[in-house]
């Protein structure tokens, strides 16, 4: 049986213990402050936010191709092949750049695009760390994943739109949203349609987003749910309780994780999000 190795970036949301239960290499991206380049390496959110209340402007950006090569390298040491999921295609050059570098393995490293971020991309991981452990070869998890990115869904409510305008790529393809941000008393929900952010609402407050974004899952069943959030635990911990009560689905079983870098610097302050991948019996 070929061993597999597994790679993400830290677009993904997922918290330390599960990381070491799967042997999970997490690849940061990078994190601009002003003149500043630094990896994402804010494990303890509460050193990005205090940059962030001292009034540094994040931004991210995708490391060069070099560096996922070497880590690529590092991976092959102790495995036959590698797989690393990453963040969204259509909002990072992450992806360009992972292809990129996986071009001179041989065919070793495999690269799937999530087509989401935060937990959505999180989800996606755990499939591939469950599928391995489980003993599939490349190929089928692969084609697992696609299967699974098919039927995830993804909301977030942001509590202002002043980070995603600033954020880089991502504020990029929300001329939408930038059109709504004279309109101060207004909260967005975004969701995801093939890995891209779209406008799906507007709300006044965090209790309507949240009301939106239980409303929008209603009904589904799901085999497998996440929350994340930016600074709002209380926010998210009433989100991940009427969540499992819509969706049947015990709370304990949520995935539930305060949000890093990323989504830190597009989503901004008081941002929540959920993620579900819908059981495929019954799309």
């Amino acid at each position: 049986m070929s061993r597999i190795a597994l790679l993400t970036d830290s677009g993904a949301d997922i918290p330390s213990h599960l990381l070491k239960r799967y042997h999970i290499t997490l690849l940061p991206l990078l994190v601009h402050f002003g003149d500043e380049d630094a990896p994402d390496n804010f494990a303890d959110r509460d050193i990005f936010w205090r940059r962030v209340a001292a009034g540094g402007v994040p931004r991210t950006a995708a490391p060069a191709p070099a560096v996922f090569a070497q880590a690529f390298e590092q991976a092959l040491a102790d495995a036959d092949e590698a797989l690393i999921v990453t963040l969204t295609s259509r909002h990072s050059s992450t992806w360009q750049n992972v292809t990129l570098a996986a071009k001179n393995f041989d065919g070793r490293i495999h690269v799937f695009d999530s087509w989401a971020l935060s937990v959505g991309q999180s989800l996606i991981v755990l499939q591939a760390a469950d599928l391995i452990a489980q003993g599939w070869d490349a190929p089928a998890i692969l084609d697992r994943l696609q299967d699974a990115r098919s039927r995830l869904h993804f909301y977030i409510y942001l509590n202002s739109l002043d980070a995603i305008q600033h954020g880089g790529r991502i504020a990029l393809a929300m001329n939408a949203v930038k059109r709504m941000s004279s309109i101060l008393s207004i909260r967005i929900i975004l969701g995801m349609k093939e890995g891209e952010l779209k406008l799906t609402g507007a709300v006044r407050s965090p209790q309507k987003g949240i009301q939106f974004i239980v409303r929008a899952i209603e009904g589904k069943q799901a085999e497998a749910v996440a929350i994340a959030h930016t600074r709002a635990p209380d926010l998210a911990d009433r989100l991940a309780a009427l969540t499992a009560s819509a969706l049947h689905f015990p709370q304990n079983d949520i995935l539930f994780t305060e949000a890093g870098a990323v989504l830190g610097t597009h989503g901004g302050p008081r941002a929540f999000g959920v993620a579900l991948i819908e059981s495929a019996a019954r799309r």
